[in-house]
């Protein structure tokens, strides 16, 4: 068995890949007729029938067919990504497989859910607030969903575009009964934002959400010497360094990804990418929030900010976040292959620390190496 690790150097971070080659599976001796060789599927059968959880309401049959989602005789789905590892047009179509898919492409199916009436799931303001006249101006972005398509719901994903239809739609909620879930750009694991299983669930985000003033996006002096961003919470990575990056500007710690939303990494354990640097949360200063009642707070105090960072969306609505910055001059980015002899501790903090350049004091760092 052979092992690969690949290093990706940003500035000070520093990710490390292991590649493994697969070990061959032994022959079977008596033949594909042989009943102690249990005959296989078409080829890639393994890799389309991927442990997905799907809402049993999401996966409802439909009347129109897998492929003709809205029933206009034009096939809406039916294509799978294979750049993006997903189904294309995510909004109507997601990865169901189906005895006997012989492509990734035939098992991308229409999402459908029954439309429930007193329910999150069948209410029309929820998803089509536009065309429905709903009491709060928000973009509908269909069911909501994780980034791979491991988990498909039939709750609402609602985009509000401002304080006041945040406020309208936190009201709407509360007078319907219903339960309101926040998400970010919905790279979390499994059921962290909904299970999809509760049809009085919808799913928030602040991806077509506009801040007042400073917090859509601003910088500061401090006293010190040091600058601090303030930013909308609905943004992604990408969106913060669009701005930062050409006064030469980065935050401490960023994540493999560009696309997640800030508000997304502070209300979660997400983990940064710079040797000498912890959680990306930890270096938010001061948010601006909305409490369950439409009330927008500013959270500025050390006292308060640590129960507010990875809170998961359970205080409140994340809709600012003020993050500590660095200048660094100058950025090198690379790549450093290395086949090693042997997969031990010794051979991995090798090449940790001499060939990835891992700049650790020697005290946290095993003698290995």
């Amino acid at each position: 068995m052979s092992r690969v690790l690949r290093v990706l150097t940003a500035g000070l971070g520093v990710g490390v890949v292991v590649t493994e080659s697969a070990a061959v599976a032994p022959q079977c001796s008596g033949g594909s007729g042989n009943a102690s060789c249990p005959s296989r599927g078409p080829q890639g059968v393994d890799l389309m029938q991927r442990s997905f959880v799907h809402s049993e309401l999401a996966m409802a049959q439909h009347l129109h067919g897998d492929y003709d989602c809205d029933g206009d005789g034009v096939q809406d789905c039916g294509k799978w990504d294979y750049r993006m590892g997903m189904c294309t047009n995510q909004q109507m179509c997601g990865h169901l497989y189906k005895f006997p898919d012989a492509s990734l492409d035939r098992s991308c199916r229409c999402r459908r859910c029954p439309a429930v009436p007193g329910t999150a799931f069948g209410d029309a303001m929820l998803n089509n607030p536009e065309q429905a006249g709903a009491p709060f101006n928000a973009m509908s972005w269909g069911l909501f969903k994780t980034w791979a398509d491991h988990m498909n719901t039939c709750a609402p994903w609602v985009m509000p575009r401002d304080d006041t239809a945040l406020r309208n739609l936190l009201a709407y909620a509360r007078e319907k009964g219903y339960k309101v879930r926040i998400s970010g750009a919905g790279h979390s694991a499994g059921g962290i934002v909904t299970d999809g299983q509760n049809r009085q669930v919808l799913v928030l985000s602040l991806a077509e959400y506009t801040a007042p003033g400073e917090w859509e996006f601003g910088i500061r002096d401090m006293a010190d010497g040091s600058k601090r961003a303030t930013v909308n919470a609905g943004w992604t990575q990408f969106h913060l360094y669009e701005k930062i990056r050409p006064l030469g500007f980065f935050v401490p710690a960023q994540t493999a990804g560009y696309f997640f939303s800030l508000g997304g990494i502070v209300a979660n354990s997400v983990h940064g990418g710079s040797y000498h640097s912890g959680f990306v949360h930890g270096y938010a200063t001061r948010m601006r929030v909305m409490l369950f009642d439409g009330s927008i707070k500013m959270i500025d105090t050390e006292e308060e900010m640590r129960y507010w960072r990875c809170s998961f969306g359970l205080h409140g609505i994340i809709l600012g976040v003020e993050m500590q910055l660095e200048q660094r001059e100058q950025l090198q980015m690379y790549v450093v292959k290395e086949k090693m002899s042997a997969w031990n501790s010794e051979e991995f903090w090798k090449f940790i620390k001499q060939t990835a350049e891992a700049d650790l004091p020697a005290e946290v760092l095993p003698a290995e190496g």
